[in-house]
């Protein structure tokens, strides 16, 4: 399902576009999976033809390019039953970093009796001119509805899942007999996730064999 009139954005690290041991494959895909990353856990569960389909590159290509990601220590790999848990320790030091220095400010304007338009959860004026150069204050508040990333467990049609991680603008389910859904994380869609193919480890080694070899 595409999803055409949301934009998204995370925290790039610049350390990565400067890192001359990453290719340009290298940089793009490590993004990608940024992009799909759970900001609580640190872990995404992309396939490799949604990553494909998502960026352009061939199965192949993404699956060089996360071996050598895991070998710099970019990413760790996880199999799963019918995908790969990506966890991506550098984003999450960075992510962490970020939100301390968000809070260390918070609390610093805080201390420092600022006024209270500054509090991030209270009301908020966005200043700017007309054509006339009068001023005006934009008026908005900060309880506007938002992305939930926070569900453990979720109930559909009188049975309970288990969130199992994230892909795009959807949370996956996974439900006690392995039956899995999807929950949109802004819109109220909610889609079963039909059974995939068992995992072909021959296949997957042969694909890489010949991943080698060009």
């Amino acid at each position: 399902m595409e999803e055409r009139s949301m934009s998204l954005f995370f925290v790039a690290d610049n350390k990565v576009l400067d890192d001359d041991k990453l290719s340009s494959n290298d940089k793009v895909i490590y993004y990608k999976l940024v992009s799909y990353m759970n900001r609580h856990t640190g872990s995404c569960f992309p396939r490799h033809a949604t990553i494909s389909k998502a960026i352009g590159l061939s199965r192949s290509t993404i699956y060089r390019s996360v071996l050598h990601l895991a070998k710099l220590g970019y990413v760790k790999v996880k199999r799963k039953s019918s995908t790969n848990e990506y966890y991506l320790p550098k984003q999450v030091i960075l992510e962490n970093a970020r939100k301390k220095l968000i809070v260390d400010n918070y609390v610093s304007n805080r201390s420092n009796n600022v006024s209270s338009l500054t509090d991030i959860n209270k009301t908020k004026y966005n200043y700017y001119r007309n054509k006339n150069n009068r001023n005006y204050y934009n008026r908005s508040y900060s309880d506007r509805g938002v992305a939930n990333h926070t569900i453990k467990t979720f109930v559909y049609k009188g049975e309970t899942y288990k969130n199992i991680g994230e892909e795009g603008h959807f949370m996956e389910f996974s439900g006690k007999d392995g039956k899995r859904i999807r929950k949109h994380k802004f819109k109220d869609i909610i889609e079963v996730i039909k059974p995939r193919k068992k995992f072909n480890a021959a296949a997957e080694n042969k694909m890489l064999d010949a991943a080698k070899a060009s």
